[in-house]
C-alpha cells in the first residue's frame, strides 16, 4: 500500500519516530549500516537496510588502504556485536541525507545501545543526529 493522501505533506512539527520496533538482525553490512527484519505489529514485517543513527564508521570501498582497513575493523567489531539472529529494538526514521535510508537507534536485550558501544570502542565518530 502507498502512503495515504491523509498522511501525504505532513508538518514537521507533527513528525515523529517510527517505532520503537522488535527487530531480528539478519546482516551486517559494514560499520554502520545492517539490515533488519523488523515487526511492525498487527502481522506485518519489512526487510530493511538501517543505518546506525549518530555514527559515522570509516569506509570499506573507497579512501586510503589504512581507512579502509579501519572500515573493515569497524564491521568486523559490528558483526560480533550484532551476529546475525540478534534480537534488539529499534526506533527509526527515515533520513533523506543517507540516501533515502533510514536511520536508527539500536538496542539490544541487555540495554546496550548499539551506536553508543561503537563510538566507545573507537570504532566510530560520532555523526550529527
Amino acid at each position: 500500500m502507498s502512503k495515504p493522501i491523509q498522511f501525504q505533506e505532513w508538518p514537521d512539527s507533527l513528525s515523529v519516530p517510527y517505532g520503537p520496533y522488535r527487530a531480528v538482525i539478519e546482516r551486517v553490512v559494514d560499520g554502520d549500516t545492517v539490515y533488519v527484519l523488523a515487526s511492525l505489529g498487527l502481522d506485518e514485517y519489512a526487510y530493511r537496510m538501517i543505518r546506525l543513527r549518530g555514527a559515522n564508521a570509516p569506509e570499506l570501498f573507497s579512501g586510503p588502504p589504512e581507512e579502509r582497513e579501519l572500515g573493515k575493523a569497524s564491521r568486523d567489531f559490528l558483526a560480533e556485536l550484532l551476529p546475525e539472529g540478534t534480537r534488539c529494538r529499534i526506533a527509526t526514521e527515515r533520513d533523506i541525507t543517507t540516501f533515502g535510508r533510514y536511520v536508527a537507534d539500536i538496542e539490544l536485550e541487555d540495554g546496550t545501545d548499539v551506536t553508543t558501544a561503537l563510538i566507545e570502542s573507537g570504532h566510530a565518530a560520532p555523526y550529527p543526529r
